[in-house]
């Protein structure tokens, strides 16, 4: 084969799908997302997005914000506050009192002295998981820390001790479905 059959073929090869094409297998976890206290509407867009392609069963976004589904939140999320379930809700405790009720495993992620590496958690033991998040500038609320039995962060290598909420939950949300 000539050097620029090869390079023909290759190409011919590595061609990218449309989204039409990509058939996506279904989670068989039982995850929920709290969401307390984002600010930003890119953000909050973005974690619908990034939940329904972890195929996330409801997002709650709580807290005294006042979110709404604005034209920057929608197009953000590519259409996906229609795909995903999502409510919101001033009372964080009480989302969380009844995500326990229902007998849901609370997971912060979020830096404490008592989280450990999300690599090191065995989220496998938990059959219905709903990870909590916190705001772009505080992360999760010591109120809300206070009745969330676990934590887990994200080892980072640089001298920044955070990244962006979004890129934190995706990283997480791999983790969990691995």
């Amino acid at each position: 084969m000539k050097k620029s059959e090869r390079i023909f073929y290759f190409y011919s090869m590595a061609l990218q799908k449309s989204h039409e094409e990509v058939k996506n297998s279904q989670s068989k976890r039982d995850i929920i997302l709290v969401a307390e206290n984002l600010r930003t509407p890119e953000n909050v867009g973005m974690v619908l997005r990034v939940a329904e392609a972890f195929g996330i069963k409801k997002v709650y976004f709580t807290g005294t914000y006042s979110i709404q589904l604005t034209t920057k939140v929608k197009r953000a999320s590519r259409n996906t506050y229609q795909l995903t379930d999502h409510s919101f809700n001033e009372n964080t405790l009480e989302v969380l009192e009844d995500l326990k009720k229902l007998q849901y495993d609370l997971v912060a992620l979020e830096i404490t002295n008592k989280s450990i590496p999300i690599r090191d958690f065995l989220f496998e033991n938990y059959s219905r998981l709903a990870i909590v998040i916190g705001s772009e500038r505080n992360g999760i609320s010591e109120d809300s820390l206070s009745v969330i039995s676990d934590a887990v962060h994200i080892p980072l290598y640089g001298e920044n001790s955070s990244i962006n909420v979004v890129n934190a939950l995706s990283i997480a949300l791999y983790e969990i479905v691995k």
